[in-house]
């Protein structure tokens, strides 16, 4: 597999996705390491002041960055105490490697980011600070894309294209480690979201992703792409699915794809396999208790306000959903599991970090 860029409902627990993590693993807390993931500089925060809060996400083009701008825009309006600014990002990495730098305050990872760094592997094996997890967020079950008339992974040729998610994220590692289950060759490159119609269009993109966010849902750019070339859903053969199934690193789930807001499609199965990756805010731990208590507070108190913003916020009037789907073994901020505590929806199974 080579790499290169393209410049341009019951669901299983989170303890499943990090059952491999052990209640043994530690966390790599000295250090920096080299590329910029962590920073020793005793920076806390994206702008040098604990009150002003820089959140990141990931590309601008998504709905989880346009949610974390209604998330912000609630807390930001209705606290007296913090600021808060939503930024993009290129995911994951990007995120840890700006909480360790002091250039932003909270950050969405994913699952598998969160095994790494409970198990010290690279790249977040020599971190500067320890991050702790403060907020559930969201899902996004990913499903394999293209416009060739291609039904199945088998049937994808020898040396295609494929765009697992643009840049470097643990997103784009998980959906390559499911694709090496089934193919030897492909090449993968880096389209944004936005651009993955004109790419395929264009001939540089065979193989794109969509998302059906928290099982349920479309972002935009998924309604373009379907108006502007024939997308059709790639099914996962059963025995990938096995193998799938027994790699915790690749969480495999289904999406009910029946839905009349989910059609469009070219070919969708009705049960579509996707690889289901979940979504939390962390913080370091050096955030100060009471900024991290402000900022879950007033998210708690003004979600009413914020639900139209976008359809991921309405998940938040469901007290339960603020720690649905928390890491298993990985620290929660004590400021977070105090609030946790006191709206009752802790768990006694959850880990307070130092």
């Amino acid at each position: 597999m080579e790499d290169r860029r393209l410049n341009s409902v019951p669901r299983t627990s989170r303890r499943t996705f990090l059952a491999a993590a052990g209640a043994g693993s530690t966390l790599a807390l000295a250090g920096c390491l080299d590329g910029g993931l962590g920073d020793d500089n005793g920076d806390t925060g994206g702008s040098g002041d604990d009150s002003d809060l820089v959140i990141v996400t990931s590309e601008s083009e998504t709905g989880t960055y346009a949610a974390s701008q209604g998330i912000a825009s609630t807390v930001d309006t209705n606290s007296d105490m913090i600021s808060v600014d939503a930024q993009p990002s290129q995911g994951t990495s990007d995120n840890i490697g700006r909480l360790g730098r002091g250039e932003a305050d909270i950050g969405m990872i994913q699952h598998r980011a969160a095994l790494d760094i409970l198990e010290g592997e690279a790249p977040y094996d020599d971190l500067g600070y320890e991050p702790q997890q403060i907020l559930n967020y969201n899902d996004l079950p990913w499903l394999l894309v293209n416009n060739h008339g291609w039904t199945s992974i088998d049937e994808i040729e020898d040396g295609a294209t494929i765009s697992p998610t643009p840049g470097s994220s643990g997103t784009r590692d998980t959906l390559t480690d499911a694709l090496d289950y089934a193919l030897d060759d492909y090449e993968t490159i880096s389209v944004s979201y936005g651009e993955q119609a004109g790419a395929m269009q264009e001939g540089q993109l065979d193989v794109g992703v969509v998302t059906i966010s928290n099982f349920d849902f479309e972002a935009a750019w998924i309604q373009e792409m379907k108006q502007t070339v024939d997308t059709y859903v790639l099914e996962w053969p059963e025995e990938v699915v096995e193998d799938l199934e027994n790699d915790p690193g690749v969480p495999v789930e289904t999406v009910d794809m029946t839905r009349d807001h989910l059609d469009g499609y070219a070919h969708v199965p009705d049960e579509a396999v996707a690889i289901n990756i979940p979504y939390n805010f962390v913080v370091r731990d050096d955030l100060e208790y009471d900024v991290v208590y402000e900022f879950l507070e007033t998210l708690y108190e003004h979600r009413e306000e914020m639900e139209d913003d976008h359809a991921y916020l309405g998940y938040f009037m469901d007290d339960e959903w603020f720690t649905s789907r928390m890491y298993d073994d990985f620290p929660f901020h004590p400021a977070a599991a105090d609030f946790y505590q006191e709206i009752g929806v802790w768990d006694d199974d959850f880990v307070v970090g130092e």
